[in-house]
């Protein structure tokens, strides 16, 4: 299992090796990948709205960021299975989302806050490079 995830993270670093944003940000990026390669972390069958809901109420760093990161994988690989609401309330959620998680470590780690400002612009990068090796 450890062999398939340093090829899923080669691959992605390779892959996003000239998109535009700070070198952290692109190593947490391509984390994200990592993270996704079973399916034990699928949101697919929750709800957005209550899992953003459960993570405002008790201010839990973890539901966000998971929530956060599921969508910039889910919006970046396969957007077409975001259709429960509209494109804009899944990157509002996100973007929401890694805000939280920049302000709940009190804005000491500024990925966050990167990918809070610049999410749709990132996942919009990945999508295209990743369209681009399937055609």
């Amino acid at each position: 299992m450890d062999i398939i995830h340093k090829d899923i993270t080669v691959f992605f670093d390779e892959l996003l090796s000239d998109i535009d944003c700070q070198r952290d940000t692109k190593a947490y990026i391509v984390s994200i990948y990592g993270k996704y390669k079973s399916t034990d972390q699928d949101l697919s069958k929750d709800s957005i709205t209550l899992l953003f809901a459960q993570a405002r109420d008790k201010h839990n760093f973890l539901t966000y960021q998971n929530l956060s990161d599921w969508i910039f994988f889910t919006k970046s690989v396969a957007p077409e299975y975001l259709n429960k609401a509209s494109k804009d309330y899944y990157s509002t959620v996100a973007q929401l989302s890694y805000y939280s998680c920049y302000q709940l470590i009190n804005k000491q780690w500024p990925v966050f806050e990167e990918l809070a400002d610049n999410f749709n612009y990132l996942t919009n990068q990945t999508h295209k490079k990743l369209n681009n090796i399937l055609k």
